[in-house]
């Protein structure tokens, strides 16, 4: 099996030539080493139709460039962002749900697929309970009968977390099935759509600093992935 995902922009501004690149977090590749999968990172859009017709599912990650309002009917930033990656994940959400294939947002993932299926975005209310995903560690309550709720197996459960960004309006099509105590969507669903994300990062698990339970996301994703290459 072998899942899709993409790499994001980085600079350290050091000043040094090498200081611009694309990277992929270090847990992507531990989880191609933990479940025997293949990872493939795609990096230009001549490469999506091949990432569609070889990988099972995508996995849509978080970055650290925020998505222009522009996309939802808003004022665009001013000054825009350095790099509109948002621009290449519509291509991707787009090919892998015209072929059926399953799809895991994280972070900002759980944000571009709200903005792609119709919804909006807004600045979260109290950043410093929400934004150092290090130290930042809060409870969320989760829907029965959901793709959450099938990992923790309980109405609570606590996350860590990293954004200044929430969901706004939620898509049309989507179900929101883990929120906070101050309100934040955490997660949504559309199991019809075989989509499913979360605000917070499971991903965290698979180097260690997160507790292991969260390699059920990963695990209950992959097996979903498979039960669709059956039909």
């Amino acid at each position: 099996m072998t899942l899709a995902t993409l790499l994001r922009y980085s600079d350290t501004k050091k000043g040094k030539v090498w200081d611009k690149s694309y990277v992929i977090g270090h847990a992507y590749h531990t989880l191609g080493e933990k479940f025997g999968i293949g990872v493939m990172a795609v990096m230009s859009e001549a490469a999506i139709e091949d990432a569609v017709k070889m990988c099972d599912g995508f996995i849509l990650p978080g970055s650290s460039i925020n998505i222009d309002p522009s996309y939802w009917g808003e004022a665009p930033f001013d000054p825009p962002e350095i790099k509109d990656e948002y621009a290449f994940d519509r291509k991707m959400i787009d090919a892998f749900v015209g072929a059926g294939k399953p799809i895991f947002g994280i972070c900002g993932g759980i944000q571009g697929l709200n903005v792609y299926f119709g919804g909006t975005l807004k600045l979260v209310d109290d950043v410093d309970a929400h934004r150092n995903g290090e130290t930042r560690r809060h409870e969320i309550n989760i829907e029965p009968d959901s793709f959450v709720y099938d990992v923790f197996g309980a109405s609570r459960a606590l996350v860590n977390c990293h954004h200044s960004w929430e969901l706004g309006k939620v898509a049309p099509n989507f179900r929101v099935v883990a929120t906070t105590d101050d309100g934040v969507i955490e997660a949504v669903e559309c199991r019809e759509m075989n989509i499913y994300a979360t605000q917070w990062h499971p991903e965290l698990s698979l180097d260690g600093h997160w507790p292991e339970i969260e390699h059920k996301f990963f695990e209950n994703f992959l097996r979903r992935c498979e039960e669709c290459k059956t039909k």
